[in-house]
C-alpha cells in the first residue's frame, strides 16, 4: 500500500514536472518568435524611415514642377527658411554697405521686402529655378524678381541625412536642408552659398 502511494506520487509528480516543462520550452519559443518578429518589424520601420526623405523630396520636386501651392506648402516650413534666407542676405550686404547711414534705415526694409516675396509657394519655385537673382545680387535695390523655368532635378550632387532628423540635398551650389517633424519631411533652410558682392 505504501508502496502503490510512492508510485502514485511519483507518478503525478513526473506528470507535473512535464508539463511545467512543455511550459517553459513553448514559453521559450513563443519569446523568441516574438523577438524575431519585433526584429523584423524595426527592421522594416528604419528601412521606410531611411527611404521617406528621397520619396518626400522626390514630391516636393514634383509640386516645384507643376507648380503645386498647396503641395509645396505642405513641404516647406516657410517661418524658417524666411529666417535663413534673411540672416544671409543680411550678412552678405552689411559689410559692403556698412559705411552708408542710409542702409541702416533702408536696408533691413529692403531685404524683408525680397524675402517676402521668396515667401510663398511660387517664390520658392522661382528660387530654386533660378537662384542667381539672389546669388549674382550686387545691392538690395537691383532686386528683380523672376520666376524662370523649372528648375533641374537632374543635377542634385548629394543627398543624404545629415543627422537623424535633417537630410541634406545639393544641387548646383544650393544646400536644401530637409528636417522630419510630426507633419512628415519639411523643408526649413535654403543655403544659396551667398558671397560678399564684388565692387
Amino acid at each position: 500500500m505504501v508502496l502503490h502511494e510512492v508510485l502514485l506520487a511519483c507518478n503525478e509528480s513526473s506528470h507535473r514536472f512535464f508539463w511545467e516543462a512543455c511550459a517553459i520550452v513553448c514559453d521559450a519559443t513563443l519569446k523568441m518568435k516574438l523577438s524575431r518578429w519585433l526584429a523584423l518589424i524595426c527592421i522594416a520601420l528604419l528601412l521606410v524611415y531611411g527611404a521617406s526623405p528621397y520619396f518626400s523630396f522626390w514630391r516636393f520636386t514634383a509640386a516645384i514642377r507643376s507648380r503645386d501651392t498647396g503641395a509645396i506648402n505642405s513641404h516647406v516650413d516657410f517661418r524658417a527658411v524666411c529666417a535663413s534666407l534673411k540672416k544671409q542676405l543680411v550678412a552678405r550686404f552689411a559689410r559692403a554697405t556698412s559705411g552708408h547711414k542710409r542702409w541702416s534705415r533702408l536696408g533691413p526694409t529692403l531685404i524683408d521686402a525680397i524675402v517676402d516675396v521668396y515667401a510663398t509657394p511660387d517664390g520658392i519655385a522661382a528660387l530654386l529655378a533660378n537662384p542667381g537673382a539672389l546669388k549674382n545680387l550686387q545691392t538690395p535695390q537691383q532686386f528683380r524678381f523672376t520666376t524662370g523655368k523649372n528648375a533641374n532635378w537632374s543635377k542634385v550632387k548629394y543627398a543624404f541625412f545629415t543627422g537623424p532628423r535633417t537630410f541634406l540635398v545639393e544641387r548646383e551650389g544650393i544646400k536644401l536642408q530637409f528636417r522630419f517633424t510630426g507633419l512628415g519631411w519639411r523643408l526649413n533652410d535654403i543655403e544659396l552659398g551667398l558671397s560678399h558682392p564684388q565692387r
